[in-house]
């Protein structure tokens, strides 16, 4: 059984339990997790574009941050990005 989509309460900061329900939701897939997050982050500023590399990848460095763990470089995780779309 799926949990309830977490949603995050700022744009500035993520907690360990905001970071772990977003790791939950997405079945432990950092990037998925990430990718969600920015959609988050840009619903709460406003914005209801898709978020882009950049925003993704910021969100993957507040994962890892809080997580302490350290974020693949953008080139990395846009290489990753670009493997899901194609597969």
């Amino acid at each position: 059984m799926k949990k309830r989509k977490p949603s995050i309460k700022s744009l500035e900061t993520v907690s360990l339990d905001e970071a772990q329900a977003y790791l939950e939701h997405a079945g432990g897939d950092e990037l998925d997790a990430a990718y969600a997050l920015a959609w988050d982050r840009n619903r709460l500023d406003g914005a209801m574009a898709a978020p882009d590399d950049a925003e993704v990848h910021h969100a993957l460095f507040l994962l890892c941050r809080v997580l302490g763990k350290s974020a693949p470089s953008f080139d990395e995780m846009r290489v990753e990005l670009r493997r899901r779309v194609a597969a």
